[in-house]
């Protein structure tokens, strides 16, 4: 294994470990959230919306999108989103 030494952090054949004595307990939640706008819109007003209770979010995973359609026409963007965090 070739290991290349950088200040701050090791790289293992393309792993970062910015912290290598220390691991953190994740957890995930699963979030809904529509838009009348667009699918990144419902995405950030998930986000937003779990960050007023959760802090530390690290990501955001898109798990399905929908739309309802009434008389032709898009009314309404929908995610399903799971947002994961670090418990402290």
């Amino acid at each position: 294994m070739r290991i290349l030494k950088r200040p701050f952090y090791f790289v293992y054949l393309g792993f970062i470990n910015l912290k290598p004595n220390i691991m953190a307990v994740m957890k995930v939640i699963e979030v809904m959230a529509s838009s009348d706008k667009s699918w990144e819109d419902a995405t950030r007003k998930a986000v937003a919306h779990a960050s007023k209770s959760i802090n530390h979010i690290r990501s955001a995973f898109v798990q399905s999108q929908s739309v309802v359609v009434n008389n032709g026409n898009i009314e309404e963007f929908r995610v399903n989103a799971k947002i994961t965090f670090e418990v402290k």
